[in-house]
């Protein structure tokens, strides 16, 4: 009785359930903004690139890897987690406030905030104030979009481009194209955001298409325009995958670069069966994104919190409810309203989920229509049993109270080393100590350059100068050094370690010498400590050796002592200069870049005894060596250079070069042995 007496005496814009939502979104907005650059605490890796790369694109004009402006940030040489539309909306906030993970994530944590008001807005439309208010309570609430928004990996933009095409789309005037036209480019950008957007987008945009077409809101001539704007606004992806499926060369037009990945395979072929992933591992992509859609996690302390999923537990059940109740009313009443708009965006999520391995940001896209269509069916069931509302909503409010004071109390421990808190503190202290001394960084920590490249920001050129790149050509390339910074654990001497210290080794790099090292704490048991002095940062330390700071003796700059195994002249001069050395062949190049390297080079082997080939090389006369350069060799700043051990036996002649699988040698070489 109390609520009609308040709403009489209320203006309609002041209505209860107005009140209420804007409750609601001062409390989402508050807890998705309050210390968000403080927790998560520290930085993750794939939030260091990102921000690095669009620091120097916005002072320098070009990323970490040399590229101008590009639609898509390489990263560490495949493609992984490198959304450049994120990156680009950090540029204002980069250039206000400067580098730091706060200004990083203040974009992401505005776009959580605008995606309450946005599906309101939604919930408003499709079905009145009452739904949308539960609706904003659900993702207020939820779990996975309270994590997904206070931390800036660039696919957690996703779901917010895809909330802004429905929100258009479900405005009165949805049936003005210029309105539609907004909702489909917002729809096409989402590829920017994440390469599963690659598959989703499309399938998700031709739902869309039908169902203005079932509305009766486009016309045939219209509808191909709106999938004509779409493709415009793509084409530059679409290029992109274009020029890595199919190995064209990087494409700069008007300072803008679609570029060739330096590594392979993309990742857009790993997590997307539908480009070119592992379908045997289709069948085993189900169990997990059953368990995620049941409520559990994925394992991942960045996307959730332990016990908690990206839903509620069996919350799943809920939203199939709405969803049979969205068909069924498309099916009997032919209501095509904006609940079968979000069904579509359901089910184009969940069909592209089925193709990736499940994690809880990969699918992201599934999270806001899952919750949707949850509300669907807790309204559902309301209207046959009100205590049933009830009660389900104060259900998911004390579950969602719960994870609040969970994430707030605890998680800053519980993710400390995933986002590798006092790694920043640590690092600073090491270089100011240094001075122009080398520092060593242990790479117990994932990619420990990206954290040197965020927290000490040199210009880009200036790494690309002096960074020294073991496996340049892989999927994920791994910086060894740049500048003063060595990464690898020498006084640790891990078996994971040796490919590292063999490439600066090879490059004549003294590893005794270790005056300056950043370490985690759990790496002290497996060094000797009795000549280090040591300064605690949280998990990390700042140690240091007393008399090689006072001798001096690690002085750099670095890559001056990177030196080629080479003398005299090459055996054959081609792109690569070959030298032959007594028990080895070196490839070395200057002006080297990935590109150089990425294709197989081919080593046959003619014996001076024909007794001494092989058995598989009788057929062909020659004894088949062929190689990939990440086996042998690295990038030295604008030089590489690949050692490759040669058999005991006496050679009469080699034949070698590169060649690209059914296209026949880049270059080649022969020269007989060495008189």
């Amino acid at each position: 009785m109390l609520l009609p007496r308040i709403r009489q005496r209320l203006p309609t814009s002041l209505s209860p359930e107005l009140l209420a939502a804007a409750l609601l979104l001062v409390l989402g907005a508050a807890l998705r903004l309050y210390a968000s650059g403080e927790l998560p605490p520290g930085l993750h890796q794939d939030e260091a690139a990102v921000g690095y790369d669009a620091w120097a694109v916005l002072n320098f004009g070009i990323d970490r890897n040399g590229f101008s402006w590009p639609v898509h940030f390489i990263n560490w040489g495949g493609g992984a987690h490198s959304g450049a539309i994120y990156g680009y909306l950090t540029l204002p906030f980069i250039a206000l406030g400067g580098l730091t993970a706060a200004m990083f994530r203040l974009p992401m944590v505005i776009g959580g905030v605008l995606s309450l008001f946005l599906i309101w807005k939604i919930g408003e439309r499709a079905a009145g104030r009452r739904f949308a208010l539960l609706l904003l309570l659900l993702l207020s609430l939820n779990s996975w979009h309270l994590m997904a928004t206070r931390w800036g990996l660039d696919t957690n933009l996703l779901p917010f481009l895809l909330l802004l095409s429905v929100y258009f789309l479900s405005r009165p005037d949805r049936g003005r194209f210029l309105i539609q036209a907004v909702a489909v480019a917002a729809l096409a950008l989402s590829v920017y955001a994440s390469v599963l957007a690659y598959a989703l987008a499309p399938l998700f945009l031709g739902l869309v298409l039908v169902w203005l077409r079932l509305n009766r809101l486009a016309n045939w001539r219209r509808l191909l325009a709106l999938a004509a704007l779409a493709g415009l606004v793509a084409l530059p992806i679409m290029l992109l995958v274009a020029v890595n499926s199919f190995g064209w060369d990087s494409i700069e037009l008007w300072g803008v670069s679609i570029p060739r990945y330096t590594g392979h395979p993309p990742r857009y072929e790993i997590v997307n069966l539908l480009l070119g992933g592992d379908w045997s591992s289709f069948l085993a992509n189900i169990p997990s994104l059953a368990a995620l859609l049941l409520g559990s996690g994925d394992g991942r302390v960045d996307n959730a919190l332990p016990g908690f999923g990206a839903l509620p537990p069996l919350a799943i059940l809920l939203s199939l409810v709405g969803l049979t109740v969205v068909l069924y009313r498309a099916k009997v009443r032919r209501d095509y309203g904006v609940h079968l708009l979000l069904a579509c965006w359901f089910a184009a999520a969940l069909l592209t989920a089925l193709t990736t391995e499940a994690w809880i940001h990969r699918i992201n896209a599934l999270w806001p229509p899952a919750l949707y269509l949850m509300a669907v069916g807790i309204f559902f069931i309301g209207r046959h049993r009100r205590f049933a509302l009830y009660g389900l909503t104060a259900a998911y409010v004390a579950y969602g109270s719960v994870f609040v004071y969970q994430y707030f109390q605890n998680y800053a421990d519980q993710a400390a080393a995933v986002f590798h808190r006092d790694l920043a503190a640590a690092l600073e202290r090491a270089v100011s100590a240094a001075g122009a001394e080398t520092v060593y960084v242990s790479n117990q920590q994932h990619y420990p350059s990206i954290y040197a490249l965020f927290y000490t920001q040199p210009p880009p050129r200036e790494y690309l100068d002096t960074r020294i790149v073991a496996r340049p050509n892989s999927s994920f390339h791994y910086p060894v050094a740049f500048g003063q910074f060595v990464f690898t654990s020498p006084l640790a001497e891990r078996q994971s370690d040796r490919i590292f210290r063999q490439v600066l080794q090879a490059g004549g790099l003294d590893l005794k010498k270790v005056a300056h090292y950043v370490l985690a704490a759990d790496e002290l048991a497996a060094i000797d400590t009795d000549r280090l002095i040591l300064e605690p940062y949280g998990a990390y330390y700042y140690a240091y050796d007393p008399a090689l700071v006072a001798a001096g003796a690690a002085r750099g700059p670095l890559l001056a002592a990177a030196r080629p195994p080479v003398a005299g002249a090459p055996a054959a001069p081609a792109r690569f200069s070959v030298y032959w050395g007594d028990k080895s062949l070196t490839y070395y190049k200057e002006n080297c870049t990935p590109y150089d390297t990425r294709e197989r080079f081919f080593l046959h082997l003619t014996p001076a005894n024909a007794a001494d080939l092989p058995a598989a090389g009788q057929p062909l006369g020659f004894a088949n060596r062929d190689f990939r350069f990440d086996d042998y060799g690295a990038l030295y700043g604008r030089r590489c250079w690949a050692v490759v051990p040669l058999p005991d036996y006496p050679i009469a002649a080699i034949k070698t070069g590169q060649f690209v699988d059914g296209k026949g040698a880049v270059w080649q070489a022969e020269f007989p042995a060495r008189q």
